[in-house]
């Protein structure tokens, strides 16, 4: 998929592909590994990402590596609902970078070629403040913030969408950061 100086960015579509990379594991003191969702349910990571490459339709799950050691990877799906003009929606459900790489672009890096392959709309539910940043820079917008909101999302509160015009921004002003465009 790309490659920069530290890290190959690839999207895994096959379950035996996970076999291939290394996920560090660690706690919130070490920060040497991956943790953050081991408190929303994910004991075991490389399980859990196999669980995810079973699913039909088949989700978007790219991550980038060092060697066989994956640092950051994100996880999109398709939302069960189009938005109400008829286009599909994309739900970011989760994306996690090493702490010891947290500031080099990697988790923007990996976002952005995730959203590559995705059409329509996309939504996330930040969970932490950092998180809604993080979005919010990348041209994510609060529902409240369309003349009319695109997507029914009353039974889900504190999501962000990423309109398809955005996106299409976003990604022609990073086009020299992600090969491959």
């Amino acid at each position: 998929m790309g490659k920069d100086t530290d890290c190959t960015y690839i999207k895994l579509e096959n379950v035996l592909d996970l076999d291939k990379f290394v996920v560090p594991m660690g706690d919130s003191s070490k920060g040497g590994g991956f943790y953050f969702f081991r408190g929303l349910g994910i004991k075991d990571y490389k399980s859990t990402f196999k669980a995810w490459l079973r699913q039909f339709p088949r989700p978007i799950f790219i991550i980038a590596a060092k060697g066989n050691t994956m640092v950051s990877w994100v996880y999109i799906d398709v939302w069960s609902d189009r938005a109400l003009d008829g286009e599909p929606v994309y739900v970011l459900r989760a994306i996690e970078t090493l702490p010891s790489l947290r500031g080099r672009k990697v988790g923007f890096k990996v976002t952005l070629y995730a959203l590559k392959e995705v059409v329509g709309y996309t939504i996330v539910k930040p969970l932490t403040r950092e998180a809604a940043r993080f979005f919010k820079k990348m041209g994510f917008m609060e529902p409240e913030e369309f003349r009319k909101c695109p997507i029914d999302l009353t039974q889900h509160h504190g999501y962000l969408i990423l309109p398809p015009y955005r996106r299409e921004m976003l990604l022609n002003s990073y086009r020299h950061v992600i090969s491959g465009y």
